[in-house]
């Protein structure tokens, strides 16, 4: 019997539930060259993944868009880990592909490096000049219950998850 790939067990979440509070507008729909933001990440995502979820509380803006499911944070106003969480729990596969709106230029091989990486790691993660990109970042399912911790405490700092699970970084040398 075959492996199941990468695009079988492996959902893509956007988040796409900011307040715009800084540029007045929802970024996932700025124009860049003849589309927005969320249409090239489409395009590139719907050819890594069967499936892909958009975590929003504006779901009217995207719900002209097909093949894609739309939740909305089970628990609001608690920034990028609120919207991890909710994603993760719409999500029927064990690891997630989570990026932000607003990241236009997406490298499918790093993804796929990526993905070959979760062997026994809950999170996989690139760091790049010490810094962790945890908004282009591959999480499990097993995250969930120590995500729920966090929300609950009010500490919705996505680097707190870190310490607390099988963390896998990818180096910069390795990117």
């Amino acid at each position: 019997m075959r492996a199941a790939t990468y695009r079988q067990v492996l959902t893509g979440i956007i988040l796409a539930g900011g307040k715009a509070s800084r540029m007045g507008v929802d970024k996932a729909f700025l124009k860049i060259g003849k589309g927005t933001l969320i249409d090239m990440q489409l395009s590139l995502l719907r050819k890594i993944f069967k499936k892909i979820i958009i975590v929003t509380n504006s779901p009217q803006g995207y719900r002209n868009l097909k093949g894609v499911k739309l939740v909305s944070d089970i628990i609001p106003d608690l920034g990028p880990l609120g919207g991890i969480f909710s994603g993760l729990l719409a999500s029927k596969d064990k690891y997630n592909f989570v990026i932000a709106c607003d990241m236009p230029f997406i490298n499918s091989k790093l993804i796929k490096y990526m993905y070959k990486k979760t062997q026994e790691y809950d999170v996989v993660v690139p760091k790049i000049n010490n810094r962790y990109e945890p908004l282009f970042c591959i999480y499990s399912k097993n995250c969930l219950k120590i995500i729920k911790e966090l929300l609950d405490k009010k500490n919705p700092k996505i680097k707190k998850l870190f310490p607390k699970v099988k963390l896998k970084v990818i180096s910069k040398k390795e990117i």
